[in-house]
This record gives structure tokens, C-alpha cells and sequence, in this order.
């Protein structure tokens, strides 16, 4: 069905045909996102086999072989950002799905001054680690 759905040209090209499968099977780098956070190390399990499956479902997250370290590491810190925050937070930021660390992190900004009115969250002053200005600029 993916495959007939696709445009000609399209379909004669392996990378868009798989792309369309796994669309329309739902697996996509969320899927393997959510499966490393869910490893354990198994009783009785090899030390090999444990650190390749690790390996092989953090290549399909994070599609290394197609994004820049930069673009890979923004999605790393994205992901660790939303691990930390607050309950309530977590839940509004992961719902509005952002796709860098900046909208995280203005997304979280709303949250908290909307859960305490009259009270900003956002800052005014310069941030005093260089790395958090480029988060203004991104």
C-alpha cells in the first residue's frame, strides 16, 4: 500500500520506498528513541549483543550517516532537556513536539509563567554560559 501510494519516480528510488513502509507502519527514530529508553540488560544476556542492539537502535534514532554532528547533537541535548523537567512540563513540551532545543526551551518558558501568573520564567538578562546564546539565535 506505501508503495503504490508513491509518486512513479518515487517509488523507483530505494530510500523513498522505505521511507514510505516505515511511515506507514508507524516506526520512524521516535520508535527507536522510545526502545533505548526502555533497555535493560537482560539476565543471562551476552555484553556483545546487548551494546549492538543499543548501537544499532541509537544509528536508526539519530540517522547519523545523514545529519551533521551539530544536527545530532542538538537532538541529544533536545531529548536530555525534556528528561529533566518538571512533571506537567514534560508532558506540555513533549505534546507541542519541538524540533530544537530552543523551542524546548521556550515551550517550557510559557509553561512555567502561565502555571504562576505574574511571575515571568523568561529571562532578560544575557545568559551567563556562552552555549545558551545560540539557543536565542536557533
Amino acid at each position: 500500500m506505501a508503495y503504490r501510494n508513491l509518486d512513479p519516480q518515487d517509488a523507483l528510488i530505494y530510500r523513498e520506498v522505505k521511507k514510505a513502509v516505515l511511515d506507514q507502519t508507524s516506526i520512524n527514530p521516535e520508535t527507536y528513541r522510545q526502545r533505548l529508553r526502555r533497555t535493560r540488560f537482560p539476565s543471562g544476556a551476552r555484553p556483545r549483543a546487548v551494546a549492538q542492539r543499543i548501537k544499532e537502535d541509537y544509528w536508526r534514532w539519530l540517522e547519523p550517516d545523514q545529519k551533521t554532528g551539530g544536527q545530532v547533537a542538538e537532538e541529544i541535548a533536545l531529548e536530555q532537556f525534556g528528561q529533566v523537567l518538571p512533571p506537567g512540563g514534560k508532558e506540555w513540551v513533549q505534546r507541542h513536539r519541538p524540533k530544537t532545543l530552543a523551542e524546548a526551551v521556550t515551550l517550557t518558558e510559557d509553561y512555567m509563567a502561565a502555571e504562576r501568573p505574574g511571575v515571568s520564567s523568561r529571562r532578560t538578562d544575557t545568559p551567563s554560559s556562552p552555549g545558551l546564546e545560540s539557543l536565542k539565535s536557533s
